[in-house]
């Protein structure tokens, strides 16, 4: 029996953008037209999160207001409980200069994240802030943050390193883009089996 994903996601455009592109999986979005003035308390996260897959999440969502920073750390803090696994998406705020701030948000929540994604953009830019060489930098986020998956997704060339508790995975994926890519790996990941022939299995097909 084919497994249904069922993704949650919620926050700014990069989250709508990997959602689209989840063909396969049962989307729940969660729809709010303005992060920067709502009562986050309304959302229902345990009813939202029950039975998910996967949590969606972005950086630059934090940046929108205190409404979507506690709305954000709620849904992390539910999940926990709930099951899905959270997805932190990595990306450059509208305003590059607080990139630091939305990269705080993470470090101070790591534990909370299981798998963390980055643009080549986002990646060079991260790198500069920890003051590291973007070849090591994947590899000790994984170790300090002891995140299962912590992905790079480079453009042009589509080139995919995925460093994992059980190694790494180098490949090329036929996606046109970093979040088309994302989508189809989390349809595909919960039906490959676990462990790293699960990783590249489902990294293969996408």
């Amino acid at each position: 029996m084919e497994t249904v994903v069922r993704i949650v996601g919620f926050g700014d455009s990069v989250v709508s953008e990997v959602l689209d592109s989840a063909n396969n999986g049962f989307i729940d979005r969660i729809e709010i037209p303005n992060l920067s003035d709502f009562s986050h308390g309304e959302i229902d996260w345990r009813g939202r999160l029950e039975g998910a897959h996967w949590l969606v999440l972005s950086t630059s969502t934090v940046l929108a207001g205190d409404s979507a920073r506690s709305a954000q750390g709620a849904s992390m803090t539910f999940a926990e409980f709930e099951g899905p696994r959270t997805v932190m998406v990595t990306d450059i705020p509208s305003d590059p200069s607080r990139l630091a701030e939305a990269w705080g948000f993470v470090i101070e929540r790591i534990r909370q994240i299981h798998m963390l994604f980055f643009t080549k953009k986002a990646l060079s830019a991260i790198a500069k802030i920890e003051e590291m060489e973007e070849s090591e930098l994947l590899r000790e986020i994984r170790l300090r943050g002891m995140t299962p998956q912590v992905i790079a997704f480079e453009s042009p060339g589509n080139a995919v390193t995925i460093e994992h508790s059980l190694g790494n995975y180098v490949g090329t994926s036929k996606a046109e883009n970093a979040a088309e890519w994302l989508g189809r790996y989390l349809c595909e990941l919960p039906s490959q089996g676990p462990g790293t022939e699960g990783i590249k299995n489902a990294a293969n097909r996408c």
